[in-house]
Parts: C-alpha cells; sequence; structure tokens
C-alpha cells in the first residue's frame, strides 16, 4: 500500500470512527499514520540511499538530517516517536486525544511530498559530500 492509501485510511478513523472500534480507534489511526511515515521513508530511501532501507527505524532517523535535512528529520523524528508511543496501549495511559492525532497526521502529510519530491542529485536529496551507509 502507498503513504497516501494508510493516511486515508487515518483520515477516515479521525474523521468517522466506527462504533466496533469504540476503544481502539485512536491507536489504530496512529498505527496507520505511523505506517504511512515509514513507507514514505522506505520510498525515500530506496531512491537516495538503498543501503539504509533496511535499518532499523532509530538508524535511518538518525542519519535522516544528513539526506533531507534538520527540519525534514525533527519533524519525522517526532512523528515517529509519538505516534509509536501512542499506539502501545498501558492501562495507565490515556489514548492520544484527537489534536494529537490530527496534529501527527498533518505533520506526516506534509512531509511525504518533501521526501517524495528528493532528488538524489538535487539539494533535497543527498548531498554529493554525504556519506554513504554501509
Amino acid at each position: 500500500m502507498s503513504p497516501h492509501t494508510y493516511l486515508s485510511a487515518a483520515s477516515e478513523l479521525l474523521l468517522h470512527p466506527p462504533s466496533s472500534m469504540r476503544r481502539c480507534w485512536q491507536r489504530g489511526s496512529a498505527c496507520l499514520t505511523r505506517l504511512a511515515l515509514e513507507q514514505g521513508l522506505r520510498h525515500y530511501w530506496d531512491q537516495v540511499a538503498p543501503s539504509v532501507v533496511d535499518r532499523p527505524m532509530r538508524n535511518q532517523l538518525l542519519v535522516l538530517p544528513t539526506f533531507a535535512g534538520a527540519e525534514a528529520a525533527s519533524t519525522a523524528r517526532t512523528a515517529w516517536h509519538g505516534l509509536s508511543r501512542a499506539m502501545h496501549h498501558h492501562t495507565y495511559e490515556l489514548a492520544p486525544t484527537v489534536a494529537e492525532l490530527r496534529g501527527w497526521h498533518q505533520d506526516v502529510a506534509a512531509l511525504l511530498p518533501q521526501l517524495e519530491l528528493a532528488d538524489p542529485a538535487g539539494p533535497k536529496g543527498s548531498r554529493p559530500d554525504a556519506p554513504a551507509i554501509q
């Protein structure tokens, strides 16, 4: 599935949560939004640095500023960590709020076009002097 398909499904959960998901739609929306981010990063790394694709997400987020810039990396890191925390059910924690979910959704929706426009030789892609990830 494409990142935009995941984002659309997450948006649908935000706007019209089904009654059958009465207690878990927030975490479902967080999961779909995180999947959109991860899929977008997977496509980005395929274009820019294929050796990074199979690395753990923590490593991908650590090298992202080198390739995509500090702002895009900060957005990706903040969204991914927030969504990961929101996805996990703990009896002592409340589900994420609609405002939090919308914020992460908007961040990922704004980030995906930046990652899609990445040209490996251009200024938004990797820099020519960027190190190769082995």
